[in-house]
């Protein structure tokens, strides 16, 4: 019996190996893969992303506080699709379902073309000075407890390859929203897969 986190390893060494490929066979280092987290999820992620989006995800998830790996390994991925605007968000909750909100941050791709998703590149363009994430790719971070009414959600927003991507999480993760959106943008997409139910849309 294969014990659930090698099943989880095979799986995204077969993930890294499919990337290669697509990416011309050059050689992906380990550490390019999406956390262990999502492996579980990377065939709804791909299948239900829109036509012309693909998806990026850290390689590591970091958390400061109570956020050891045994804490992010309990955590609740929960992928939702958008056909209209093209868009797709990858959640991270601490519960199912529950009267108080146990949502603990996220990571979306938007099309540019979406009014909302610009709107907000434009909104943390004026309020933060660029942050390098890689060659030729510039964030903007803005402080939840900068923005009236204050959010408890601290964002950086940077536009690549034609689409705008977010990593939001709670205001005291600064320096992680930072390293996991560098992470996101040096890692190779997660590209659109097209199965007969994606072609019935």
């Amino acid at each position: 019996m294969i014990y659930p986190r090698l099943r989880r390893y095979c799986l995204a060494a077969s993930v890294a190996l499919s990337t290669a490929l697509m990416v011309g066979g050059s050689a992906i280092k380990a550490a390019a893969i999406p956390d262990d987290i999502f492996t579980p999820h990377l065939a709804k992620i791909s299948q239900g992303l829109p036509p012309n989006l693909v998806m990026r995800l850290p390689s590591q998830i970091r958390l400061s506080g109570p956020g050891d790996r045994d804490f992010i390994d309990e955590l609740i991925v929960k992928v939702f699709p958008s056909q209209s605007p093209p868009g797709m968000t990858v959640g991270l909750f601490t519960c199912d379902i529950s009267p108080q909100p146990c949502l603990i941050g996220s990571f979306s791709v938007d099309s540019k073309d979406s009014e909302s998703a610009q709107i907000e590149l434009k909104k943390h363009q004026a309020a933060a000075a660029p942050i390098k994430l890689a060659e030729g790719v510039r964030g903007y971070f803005l402080p939840g407890p900068s923005l009236k009414p204050a959010s408890r959600f601290s964002s950086v927003i940077w536009e690549q390859n034609g689409l705008v991507y977010t990593v939001s999480f709670f205001s005291g993760e600064r320096q992680n929203i930072l390293n996991m959106a560098h992470s996101m943008a040096n890692n190779p997409p997660i590209n659109r897969v097209i199965t007969r139910q994606t072609m019935a849309r």
